[in-house]
């Protein structure tokens, strides 16, 4: 008499293990899921950018500085100005590069004296480059602009 009733309850105890077990695969896929879209709107900010923005000694007579910045998934950047008055060089800059705010839109480059501080604007695909002092942008903000040139430089 207790067979009848062991078998069904056996039966029953291993359909509800199994059922525990697909709901806990379904939640560590969407665990998964939600980390890589996480991982992929983090790394919006990598890549090469390109621009021309006014003269460090905003001097009347200078045409401007040729800014060319990439941007590595490793934290790193490698930043290279030219002056277009002078034939003093490019100056060319790497190392380490920090988020200094939570959205993780406002980029400090380790290493760099002058306009360091960069905001993504990942709708318009430009970096901003902001006041060394305030991180806030300048009153001429187009100028101081600079195009995603390659996605993944």
């Amino acid at each position: 008499m207790n067979k009848p009733i062991l078998i069904p309850l056996i039966a029953t105890s291993l359909l509800m293990g199994c059922q525990k077990e697909q709901h806990s695969q379904t939640q560590q896929n969407q665990v998964e899921l939600t980390d890589i879209a996480t991982q992929a709107q983090a790394m919006q900010w990598v890549g090469h950018y390109q621009g021309t923005t006014p003269c460090m000694s905003r001097c009347e007579d200078c045409p401007g500085m040729a800014v060319d910045l990439v941007l590595h998934p490793n934290m790193t950047y490698e930043l290279k100005r030219e002056s277009l008055s002078t034939e003093s060089g490019i100056e060319t800059f790497t190392g380490q590069l920090r988020f200094i705010d939570y959205a993780q839109t406002k980029i400090e480059l380790m290493n760099v004296k002058q306009r360091n501080l960069i905001q993504l604007d990942v709708n318009h695909l430009v970096l901003e480059i902001l006041e060394d002092r305030t991180a806030e942008h300048y009153q001429a903000y187009p100028d101081f602009t600079l195009d995603w040139t390659d996605p993944k430089a």
